[in-house]
């Protein structure tokens, strides 16, 4: 089970946000070079990326960032999501060495899509279940869209996508742990594999999610809880091995 940390970027700095507020945002470092040096200290070679700003404009803002980082740390493995909306966008990823694509709110809005691209290139595509109020939502979870959740990722499994992001945006954020029942709903409708996300505070909650359907979870990621540290990397880490 992999821990993937995660570093949230806005005007180039890494924050954090409660439930996907961007008015309400906490800024930790503007040296995003120094917060994936630290993360690697303590033993991991995943990372999870967000560029907030490009969610929420609908097209990368925080790109160069970003390919510095994967310019800096050629060895890590490293996903990338947030306002990744077409194929040139997924491409310049790609070609540029980033190991996984995270799609939301562009297959939300047209499933379609995903059909435009190539079939090899799906083994490196991840689909975004980001639950609001039982939604699933988009527009950097600023927007709600009432499909069946079921329907949506048995769509994409037909389809050549393996890989789900399942996060609980109640729970983002928070520092108030995981909900497991949440979780565990859309776990059913998943054959495939899932990345656990949002509320992961401490050991508790990491041993929650071993006790969940591990045989469909490809591990999980942990945010602020990182930032505040209510919770080790290396610890947790362990803790999975």
């Amino acid at each position: 089970m992999i821990v993937y940390p995660a570093i949230d970027i806005i005007d180039g700095k890494c924050v954090r946000l409660s439930r996907g507020d961007y008015s309400n945002k906490t800024v930790y470092s503007d040296n995003l070079e120094s917060v994936v040096s630290s993360w690697l200290s303590k033993g991991t070679r995943f990372l999870h990326v967000v560029d907030l700003d490009g969610a929420k404009a609908g097209r990368p803002m925080n790109i160069d960032s970003i390919l510095k980082i994967r310019k800096s740390f050629p060895d890590i493995f490293i996903q990338i999501g947030g306002g990744i909306r077409n194929i040139e966008t997924v491409n310049q990823y790609l070609a540029n060495g980033i190991n996984r694509i995270i799609l939301g709110t562009k297959v939300l809005k047209d499933r379609e899509f995903i059909l435009s691209i190539d079939q090899a290139q799906r083994k490196s595509l991840a689909i975004d279940i980001a639950i609001k109020d039982g939604q699933l939502a988009g527009d950097g979870w600023e927007t709600t869209a009432n499909n069946n959740v079921g329907d949506f990722i048995d769509y994409f499994e037909q389809n050549g996508i393996e890989l789900f992001v399942v996060t609980d945006i109640n729970q983002d954020g928070m520092m108030q742990g995981i909900n497991s029942e949440s979780i565990e709903k859309i776990l059913k409708f998943i054959s495939t594999k899932a990345i656990i996300s949002g509320g992961v505070t401490s050991t508790n909650d990491i041993q929650s999610i071993q006790k969940m359907t591990t045989s469909k979870i490809d591990g999980f990621i942990i945010g602020k809880a990182l930032y505040e540290n209510t919770i080790d990397l290396k610890e947790a880490i362990n803790e999975c091995s």
